[in-house]
């Protein structure tokens, strides 16, 4: 990508995304405030010296936009900085201070600091809803497909065919909910329930899914884990037939169940192409089932140079057909669209937790950390899949900043609101001192974070990702 793509599909991209995602978050805060008689002084996208603003004839309220635009805040009258942080000014008459944040009541300030991360939960769960009625939810049916007979599946005993219902402790509806947790969980023991043709009653079992480092397309690795099993989908069905293919040629059809390929029996799609590719122009008996009727067709595949990962090229086995897909796309009504999409964000939320609490327990490698940069290039990364990729990221990212803002440190919002239920729970606030030491722990702790993403973004950019 040249130097004019990548600033097109990475910064400004992620400049846009975050400043919405930044606009909803302090809109949050600024709504409940001013619907709660407090006066905004101050409405900054961004930091640093003002590009430009305008002044609220009717509330008074600056709006501005800084220079640098990762973050924004709301200054509410009597804050003495940006963050709220401190002790309230003096200097101000007794009308000011029916209007001033420092002199609301617990539960006031406890609600427009909590608006914020709120304001993200409740867009996400917006955008979703929008999402799920208009381009609507694919899933496929949870049913297995063991690939790997040492697998964290096989060794669990679940066999080809067995449709999962709960894993975790989570109900299952697809193979997609499926995946989520076990992914979640590498090398975790958690309890499985299954149904098996044959058998009246569910079984129950436990997999532990094997921690894998995976690579996606763009080249970030992320710490997964791993069942060995596929879905439906990759059942050895055909599911489509190329116009004047061998497969055409011999009469292979759509629905067509590949039984044995070269006399070695085929359990799960990937298998086919892997004996194919090795017998270019070699007649190869193929063993289907049509209807309830196994018969054998013989075919020769047809040669393709190919060039491999290694530059060189070499001659492959062709035979033209596809894999099946068993994929619904389920679209709702509002209401349906509403629950489903508060669900997903509540899911999303506790994953986010899970895999911080995983990091910091060591159960997931701390190079998973990421900051700007690493938002940047993932957002150029979706923007390559379409606008559907580009709305689920920004619904992620939205969820991910309101989590992480409410977690008790000081310097975000879920510190303040720890020293407000300290504060209920003394009937009285902490001392200044006492405040202003856990705002200097809050903002080391999140420099350093903010220093070891950069580290980890930087060291991605350069192909050094270092096993932490």
């Amino acid at each position: 990508m040249d130097f004019i793509g990548f600033i097109t599909n990475n910064i400004v991209l992620f400049l846009l995304i975050i400043t919405a995602l930044v606009f909803i978050h302090e809109w949050g805060h600024y709504w409940v405030g001013v619907r709660n008689g407090v006066h905004a002084e101050v409405f900054s996208i961004g930091f640093g010296p003002e590009l430009f603003g305008w002044t609220s004839p009717r509330t008074g309220t600056r709006w501005r936009v800084a220079a640098l635009p990762l973050g924004g805040y709301v200054k509410f009258l009597g804050d003495s900085n940006a963050t709220g942080a401190g002790a309230p000014q003096d200097g101000l008459t007794a009308e000011q201070r029916k209007r001033a944040f420092h002199t609301q009541s617990l539960g006031v300030r406890a609600a427009v600091v909590a608006a914020g991360p709120v304001a993200n939960l409740v867009f996400a769960v917006v955008l979703m809803a929008i999402l799920l009625m208009t381009f609507g939810q694919p899933f496929t049916p949870p049913t297995v497909v063991v690939i790997d007979a040492q697998g964290a599946a096989a060794k669990a005993g679940l066999r080809t065919g067995d449709t999962v219902v709960s894993i975790g402790g989570r109900s299952v509806e697809s193979f997609e909910d499926l995946m989520s947790v076990a992914q979640l969980n590498p090398g975790i023991a958690i309890p499985v329930t299954v149904t098996r043709e044959g058998q009246s009653q569910p079984m129950s079992a436990t997999v532990t899914p094997t921690p894998i480092d995976y690579k996606d397309r763009f080249g970030n690795v992320h710490r997964l884990g791993d069942l060995g099993v596929a879905s439906v989908n990759a059942l050895p069905v055909i599911g489509r037939v190329l116009p004047g293919s061998v497969a055409e040629k011999v009469g292979l059809q759509a629905g067509d169940r590949i039984l044995e390929v070269a006399g070695v029996p085929i359990e799960y799609f990937g298998q086919i192409p892997r004996i194919v590719r090795l017998r270019a122009n070699q007649p190869t008996p193929i063993r289907i089932e049509r209807d309830g009727t196994k018969f054998e067709l013989l075919a020769t595949p047809a040669p393709e140079e190919v060039r491999g990962t290694d530059g060189q090229v070499h001659v492959e086995g062709r035979l033209g057909f596809s894999s099946g897909s068993v994929s619904i796309v389920r679209r709702m009504g509002p209401i349906d669209a509403t629950i489903e999409a508060t669900a997903q964000v509540w899911h999303m939320s506790g994953t986010i937790y899970t895999v911080m609490r995983q990091i910091v327990l060591g159960l997931r490698p701390a190079n998973e950390i990421g900051g700007p940069i690493r938002i940047a290039k993932t957002a150029g990364e979706v923007s390559q899949i379409g606008w559907s990729a580009v709305l689920y990221f920004v619904i992620g990212l939205s969820v991910t900043l309101g989590i992480f803002n409410l977690l008790p440190v000081p310097m975000l919002d879920g510190g303040h609101l720890l020293f407000y239920a300290i504060e209920w729970l003394r009937g009285r606030p902490l001392s200044a001192r006492a405040q202003d030491i856990g705002f200097r722990i809050g903002l080391a702790a999140m420099g350093g974070l903010m220093v070891f993403a950069t580290f980890n973004d930087v060291a991605l950019l350069v192909g050094r990702i270092l096993p932490l």
